[in-house]
């Protein structure tokens, strides 16, 4: 182990925060058997963090009572001092002595407190959907699908006073009703305040603004710096904001597979080409192009269910007059044009 004093403390406090890996707890296990000094810091971290752990508990830690009790008892007081000769050379060992413990003092104490405010620290826990779509339900009961490449990120006292979660990408919320604890999603600068209900946001569309799609109940939607401008939703409806608040849109959703990602159900209905592409590459994270553009108005009506992406495209190859040809970077699409 390092010879590193700030190292072996951080090392510590990892493995009493059981945050220590295998390996960090077998270093630690060295370094304490190297010496008996070793041992015995461990013992007074542990005696410490023991201590913090309950006040923090009792919620009665007043870090300045329990400092001036440290300093307090470290005083040396004025009627018990002793006045001794020391020859020069042993009163500047003493001196010397005298600082080694005071820099240890000083270390312990520090690092008392910064290990207090380690515990009070609300943990963050995240939801990650890195390669594929996620459903996962929040410790109040709301599930939450989360599409790929998203996270949601939320504290471990989730349900303290209000149900706070930190979105970014896209997901569907069905809200778990709690009428004391209203459930607020922080989309980027875009707030979105329900108790229960269902919805979609996304923070990933490229104009850099948040869409939410009410399903049911109702929402309140605001910036995070004006609460008191609030744009109220209705199911079936949909809003686009930008970021600072200076423009927004409230219309009828229209978009019957803004869920695709989510159920894998599309329906498109006399829809162009180019249109059913951007849907099959958000929903299969594909990478399908249409090599001329005179096919792109070229409609289609179909119905697909929870089917494979190859299947998709056979019913689209035949359905129009187009050609697919798949490498292992893109699908191209190419054609001579619809009537």
């Amino acid at each position: 182990m390092e010879n590193n004093s700030t190292y072996n403390i951080n090392l510590i406090t990892r493995y009493f925060a059981a945050e220590a890996n295998e390996q960090e707890m077998f270093l630690l296990l060295d370094w304490i058997k190297a010496n008996p000094e070793n041992q015995k810091v461990f013992d007074e971290y542990h005696q410490t963090w023991l201590n913090l752990e309950k006040a923090k508990i009792e919620k009665l830690v007043n870090v300045d009572e329990e400092w001036n009790k440290i300093v307090f008892k470290t005083s040396i007081s004025k009627n018990q001092t002793k006045i001794i000769s020391l020859s020069t050379e042993r009163s500047h060992n003493s001196f010397i002595k005298i600082l080694k413990y005071a820099a240890v003092f000083v270390f312990f104490a520090v690092s008392a407190v910064a290990m207090y405010y380690y515990l009070s620290k609300p943990k963050i826990l995240q939801l990650s959907a890195k390669t594929d779509v996620i459903e996962r339900k929040l410790p109040d009961g709301t599930s939450v699908t989360l599409n790929t490449g998203s996270t949601l990120e939320y504290s471990k006292e989730f349900e303290k006073d209000k149900r706070l979660v930190k979105l970014k990408g896209e997901a569907y919320f069905n809200v778990s009703h709690d009428a004391t604890k209203p459930f607020i999603i922080a989309a980027d600068d875009i707030m979105v305040e329900v108790l229960g209900t269902k919805f979609y946001v996304n923070t990933n569309n490229t104009n850099g603004k948040v869409e939410i799609i009410l399903t049911s109940g109702k929402v309140a939607v605001y910036h995070k710096d004006k609460p008191n401008e609030r744009v109220i939703l209705e199911p079936g409806e949909k809003i686009e904001l930008s970021k600072n608040q200076e423009e927004s849109n409230k219309t009828i959703n229209e978009d019957e597979n803004y869920l695709a990602w989510k159920t894998k159900k599309m329906i498109f209905t006399d829809e162009p080409l180019a249109e059913i592409v951007q849907t099959l590459n958000k929903v299969y994270r594909s990478n399908i192009q249409l090599k001329n553009k005179n096919i792109a108005n070229c409609k289609i009506t179909a119905t697909f269910d929870n089917q494979s992406l190859d299947a998709v495209l056979n019913v689209i190859e035949a359905t129009v007059d187009v050609k697919i040809n798949k490498t292992s970077e893109k699908i191209e699409i190419s054609g001579i044009g619809c009537k």
